[in-house]
């Protein structure tokens, strides 16, 4: 049955990827990105897959509070809240041909990460970055690159390509404009994708001086071709489901960043030698980065323990945690040359 191929195509090959590869130039570049970088599962590990929790590793969770939507009330409230203004004639003009001819919306979760918010502004400005630990982790193969000085293009090594456009950028929103176009030989033309992604990014403090970053994605899709538009609309619900998912993992990525600056600065330190596709000055920049959370959490915990003296000094071992969930064995990860960062 021809119908039932093409909607099997569409959704294991397709939307999935494109998602994917939309959503991921968004978190890197500054949004988030509905990537699945580690196979059919995830990007990295939780309480509920990574095995037992001991209790001197850190939690890698993220708090979600409130769930996905695509209701019409919601969509309103998303088409309300879009940031236009300031937007080129012609820039207005490409969001409002995908808002008018979406083929589909989603308001992913909205969640909470115990995360630094030098560190998420420093992941979602460098996308370049954001790749290139996916590769040393070997959790990914997918490369981006730095075309301008607002688009980035990349390459998820699947058929999958696209580039992301930040179309503004402020301390709490980020609109971006990503096309996306997946080649496969089960497919007689590429299929192409055009998505508007409203990033909404809070930063707060808890009672245990633990900064945290509260954030949302409003999704909007349009499927130039009218064949893959019906067949998406139709399988929307799986769709949504995907993205959801994969944004809640891209949100886990950020959690254990942020763990392993406040705690791992050698491996960081380690892990940041290795990364390509990077120049020395953000390598620099990712280095020191990670000396100022380290020290801002040590100072943290002196506060915290002289206010309790039995808290308990966490220990974290990231290469047991990340080891199961490698697409590529650490021995064939090759590290990239690089000068010494002094």
């Amino acid at each position: 049955m021809p119908a039932v191929s093409c909607v099997r195509v569409i959704q294991s090959s397709v939307l999935r990827r494109l998602t994917r590869c939309t959503l991921i130039f968004a978190f890197s570049a500054l949004n988030i990105q509905s990537v699945t970088v580690a196979g059919e599962s995830g990007l990295l590990p939780d309480s509920n897959r990574a095995g037992k929790q001991t209790a001197d590793q850190p939690p890698l969770i993220v708090d979600i509070l409130a769930r996905g939507s695509s209701s019409r009330s919601t969509l309103r409230d998303a088409l309300d809240r879009l940031p236009l203004a300031g937007l080129t004639d012609e820039q207005r003009r490409r969001v409002n041909d995908v808002l008018e001819h979406r083929s589909m919306f989603r308001r992913l979760p909205m969640i909470s990460i115990d995360a630094n918010a030098e560190v998420y502004n420093h992941l979602t400005h460098n996308p370049e970055s954001v790749v290139g630990i996916w590769r040393v982790l070997g959790i990914s193969k997918f490369t981006m690159q730095q075309t301008r000085p607002t688009e980035w293009y990349g390459d998820a090594g699947d058929g999958s390509t696209g580039t992301i456009d930040v179309l503004s950028r402020s301390t709490n929103h980020h609109l971006l404009l990503c096309t996306g176009k997946y080649k496969s030989p089960l497919l007689a033309s590429p299929i192409e994708a055009v998505s508007v992604m409203h990033l909404k990014t809070q930063y707060q403090q808890g009672q245990d001086l633990q900064p945290k970053v509260v954030h949302g994605l409003d999704l909007f899709v349009m499927f130039p071709s009218h064949t893959i538009d019906t067949v998406a609309r139709v399988i929307a619900p799986v769709s949504h489901m995907i993205a959801d998912r994969n944004f809640r993992e891209l949100s886990l990525f950020v959690r254990f960043m942020n763990v392993a600056m406040e705690r791992q600065p050698g491996w960081m330190e380690q892990t940041i030698q290795r990364i390509d596709g990077i120049d020395r000055e953000q390598r620099i920049e990712l280095m020191k980065l990670s000396a100022r959370v380290y020290v801002a959490a040590q100072n943290r915990l002196a506060i915290n323990q002289s206010r309790n003296p039995d808290r308990r000094v966490e220990r974290t071992g990231f290469e047991e945690l990340i080891a199961p969930y490698r697409v590529t064995p650490t021995s064939q990860v090759t590290p990239a040359r690089v000068q010494n960062a002094d």
